[in-house]
């Protein structure tokens, strides 16, 4: 089957090399990392906008993110790379390492959703936390981080499918793949003599939907008013991509992705994930209720949340301003004359005391529970350093 090319299609985007610091960093794996960035941001607005503490952000985020990256790996191993399970290994260097703890060698999407749900309910279930709150807050973190990640695709044409017919008015959306690459074993499949073969990158087709269901669902879970019951956030996620992934694996060759049953890994996981969101979703439309906020938006709950810390931090500079001594705040310029020459009345009570003492005037004594005098040491104008701290004090 021959595909010809036509004057309006998307150019091959070249894979770019790795980064090579002891270790190969793919921009795939950059392009994820900055995904997990922006995930993380948008997750810790909406889980503070709901009163959520900073222990549990950071605990729920590391637990999702830490296995969702397990899960991605070896689910990969496992749905599609079975056959080089058995490969030879060595300890140095890192390339050649085990495949199952190689986790930088594939990776699976629905590997990830699975792994950082197994992290999700033993994070929940440790600490007692409400689930369907904290689905919602993982998600929203979750959906934009793998949106993102599916540029990285993208760039790295990690998904291609089948030829596209470039009479239809799709084909534009395509990409134009070299030939002599064959990748995906695309000359393989469409023999000719074409230079290039015009086919989907599955991994811009997802991307494209997914841009939309982002701006929806953080739509759905940021706006002030008329808030969804907790929960419906996450299961809205599940019913909103698992149909058009389902669909799309239809297009993938089967070197890529091989057929269990008939069906892709992704594909099975497809269904098992709408049929528990529609269930869910049931549930929570009929008996939920939205979750309790802070302050009547998310701005206002960032707007507070800076004044308290601002608080705090003035508080702290006072409480060590306070703690101080004296004698250290004192200018070296300018000395207290009290430290140098003892004042009038000092003088005068010290005359009154000497009088008082030679003539026996004061029979009477102090009054009662007054405190006894104490001798002078060494003269007023050496008063200690203790001076100041009972100034203080009273």
């Amino acid at each position: 089957m021959s595909v010809l090319t036509a004057a309006v299609a998307l150019p091959f985007l070249k894979p770019p090399p790795p980064i090579d610091i002891g270790v190969p960093i793919q921009v795939f794996g950059m392009i994820v990392a900055a995904g997990v960035l922006i995930g993380a941001a948008l997750l810790r607005r909406y889980a503070e906008w709901h009163g959520v503490t900073d222990e549990q952000i950071r605990g729920l985020t590391g637990w999702i993110t830490v296995a969702g990256f397990i899960g991605a790996h070896e689910f990969d191993v496992i749905a599609y790379q079975w056959d080089r399970i058995s490969e030879p290994w060595d300890i140095w260097p890192v390339s050649h390492w085990p495949l199952p703890i190689r986790f930088w060698d594939g990776i699976s999407s629905y590997g990830g959703f699975i792994g950082g749900a197994v992290g999700f309910a033993i994070y929940v279930w440790w600490k007692r936390l409400p689930v369907r709150l904290f689905a919602d807050i993982a998600i929203v973190g979750l959906l934009p981080a793998f949106s993102i990640g599916r540029i990285g695709c993208t760039v790295v044409s990690d998904h291609i499918g089948a030829a596209v017919d470039t009479t239809k008015w799709y084909a534009a959306l395509a990409m134009d793949y070299p030939r002599s690459l064959n990748m995906a074993h695309l000359a393989e499949h469409y023999p000719g003599t074409s230079e290039y073969i015009r086919a989907w990158n599955l991994g811009l087709i997802e991307f494209l939907y997914l841009v939309p269901v982002n701006a929806f669902l953080l739509w759905l879970a940021f706006r002030p008013k008329k808030r969804p019951n907790a929960g419906l956030i996450a299961v809205a996620a599940g019913l909103l991509y698992s149909p058009v992934r389902f669909f799309l694996d239809f297009l993938r060759p089967e070197e890529t992705d091989p057929r269990h049953l008939g069906l892709t890994f992704a594909q099975w996981a497809s269904i098992l994930a709408f049929g528990v969101a529609a269930y869910v979703a049931a549930r929570i439309l009929k008996g939920g209720a939205p979750a309790e906020v802070v302050a009547p938006t998310s701005g206002d709950a960032q707007r507070r949340i800076k004044m308290v810390l601002k608080e705090q931090a003035e508080a702290e500079e006072k409480q060590k301003a306070s703690a101080t001594p004296a004698s250290q705040n004192k200018s070296p310029s300018k000395p207290d004359a009290d430290d140098d020459h003892p004042s009038e009345a000092e003088d005068k009570a010290a005359s009154a005391d000497a009088t008082e003492g030679d003539e026996g005037v004061d029979d009477l004594g102090p009054a009662p529970g007054a405190p006894k005098a104490r001798p002078p040491s060494g003269g007023a104008g050496n008063r200690g350093p203790g001076a100041g701290k009972n100034k203080r004090k009273r």
